[in-house]
């Protein structure tokens, strides 16, 4: 998905702002450090999962190795508690932390994540560069 589709399916599912916020891939799209992502990855808070569970059918068996709930091929949902939660602020969504994106990419050292971590260094170097320029 590019930015576009996700900005646009993100808009239509129109959840509260501080209730969730966007991983991985798509956040990495959205930052403007990948071109496309798989599909759309959320973190939802347990109030907003409560929220939207019987509206998605969200049931034990939807619910991956991962603890992901697939709602469709676009839409994945993971459960945390809010105090949990490591994001970025963001001025209209929030989205993963990188170092936590980058330190899972890492870890994990599959050959398709060399781009990434390659890329979201880059993005951290450039960000902090300009950083101390100010």
């Amino acid at each position: 998905m590019r930015k576009i589709e996700l900005l646009n399916l993100l808009e239509e599912l129109n959840f509260p702002k501080d209730e969730y916020y966007v991983l991985s891939g798509a956040s990495l799209v959205l930052r403007g450090i990948k071109e496309e992502a798989n599909d759309l990855d959320l973190c939802v808070s347990e109030e907003l999962f409560d929220q939207i569970k019987d509206k998605f059918n969200l049931t034990d068996e939807k619910k991956n190795e991962c603890g992901f709930y697939k709602i469709n091929d676009n839409l994945e949902i993971v459960v945390d508690k809010k105090e949990d939660f490591k994001m970025e602020m963001g001025e209209k969504y929030n989205l993963e932390d990188l170092q936590t994106i980058l330190d899972f990419k890492i870890n994990r050292n599959l050959p398709k994540d060399k781009k990434d971590i390659d890329n979201i260094k880059k993005y951290l170097y450039t960000k902090n560069t300009s950083l101390s320029n100010q």
